[in-house]
């Protein structure tokens, strides 16, 4: 698999799309047309390549008012999803509004999942605002700043991040800022 760096956006040659990815474009495709999105924490690495599974896919999305989530909610309703968590439409955008994520899947098959979680503090808000595209097999994603995610998953510790944010760090070295990185690690306390 080639990385190529073309401006702000990032394309992947030669990667196949899974069974995972292919999930999330069909989820994506319904998310874009309520709200932009970024995502964030170990799926990040599995688009680059990483050979793991996850059973969660994590997204941020823009605060929004419960008339519009709840558009979305029903549009996925409607197109064969359902939410984990036991509540209704409002009781979902409750959840969200109190900084938790909510958990959605096709019907009847609670693995693989997306967590989607409102934008609710500072680094979500400069992973979304810089965020940046992934391109591979005419499908684009919108994935936070490697340099961030990098730090994030050495401040999670466990095991399976670690080895996620070494993975990212070796694969992008030709093109992440790595002053910055040094910046967000500090800012999260941890070292490369």
């Amino acid at each position: 698999m080639d990385i190529i760096q073309q401006g702000t956006s990032l394309i992947l040659k030669g990667r196949r799309l899974s069974e995972l990815d292919l999930f999330v474009c069909r989820m994506l495709d319904i998310l874009t047309s309520y709200t932009p999105y970024v995502i964030v924490s170990g799926y990040v690495a599995i688009l680059f390549g990483r050979t793991r599974s996850t059973e969660d896919v994590d997204l941020l999305i823009p605060v929004c008012d419960v008339s519009s989530f709840l558009l979305l909610h029903d549009r996925f309703i409607e197109q064969g999803y359902e939410f984990l968590n036991a509540e209704d439409g409002r009781g979902l955008y409750s959840i969200l509004s109190s900084g938790s994520g909510i958990r959605l899947c096709e019907k009847d098959k609670f693995i693989p999942n997306i967590e989607i979680k409102f934008i609710r503090n500072e680094s979500d808000a400069y992973s979304f605002k810089n965020r940046i595209s992934l391109m591979t097999n005419d499908r684009t994603f919108w994935i936070g700043p490697l340099e961030m995610q990098i730090a994030y998953k050495f401040w999670l510790g466990s095991g399976k991040d670690i080895e996620d944010a070494i993975y990212i760090h070796e694969i992008s070295r030709d093109f992440i800022d790595e002053d910055l990185l040094r910046e967000f690690c500090s800012s999260f306390g941890v070292h490369l």
